[in-house]
């Protein structure tokens, strides 16, 4: 059994529209060294940080899904209302992870967040504009995206609406969330997200964390 909260949007058949989030904590984030969801800024894991902001958003359900220092990512959040769900086929790649976490969700869940352990700049204010754009428009796909230089760079967060949700339970492993998005991009929205620009993913990015201001 997973926690459950209510969002207080109310779709046009005068009910609540269900948001869950899928938190993905899994990889062994190779390039960086050592798990990302377990990099502690400010004194608090990434996994843990994560988790608590979509809690504060009073979503439907949130659900953690481990794979590599399961154990330790647990133990992080053994004190949330968040659902912690062992992908043991963690390592064939984060579309596995993504499809594991979406069989977890219940049949009531008008859409689905996926969000990453790794973008430490995201804050509620970020997430709140993104679930504003999906409520006005449950049936489509709303992809966060920011600038890089002279181009617009897209990726998580984003939130799937719930006619996807039987597509991305079986989503190629090796690949992510991408593959949904371009087979659907008559659906897709984009809303600016900078803060999302913020990832985790070689030594040099840790020690830009470690050296901000």
């Amino acid at each position: 059994m997973g926690y459950h909260w209510h969002c207080s949007v109310v779709t046009g058949m005068n009910r609540q529209a269900n948001l869950a989030a899928i938190l993905l904590a899994a990889g062994p984030s190779s390039r960086l060294g050592q798990p990302k969801q377990l990099v502690s800024i400010d004194g608090e894991s990434l996994v843990r940080r994560t988790a608590r902001l979509l809690l504060d958003l009073d979503l439907y359900s949130v659900t953690v899904v481990t794979g590599c220092e399961s154990e330790k990512v647990g133990d992080e959040l053994s004190d949330l209302q968040a659902e912690v769900v062992h992908n043991r086929l963690w390592e064939q790649g984060m579309g596995g992870s993504i499809a594991f976490g979406v069989r977890q969700l219940s049949r009531m869940v008008d859409g689905v967040l996926i969000m990453v352990c790794d973008q430490w700049r995201v804050e509620k204010n970020d997430l709140v504009q993104l679930i504003e754009q999906w409520n006005s428009d449950i049936s489509r796909i709303v992809v966060s995206n920011w600038n890089e230089g002279k181009a617009f760079v897209s990726g998580p967060p984003v939130i799937f609406t719930g006619n996807l949700i039987p597509e991305m339970k079986y989503l190629i492993s090796s690949e992510g969330a991408r593959q949904v998005i371009d087979r659907h991009m008559d659906i897709v929205e984009f809303v600016l997200m900078e803060n999302a620009a913020y990832d985790l993913d070689r030594p040099e990015d840790l020690k830009l964390i470690t050296n901000r201001s």
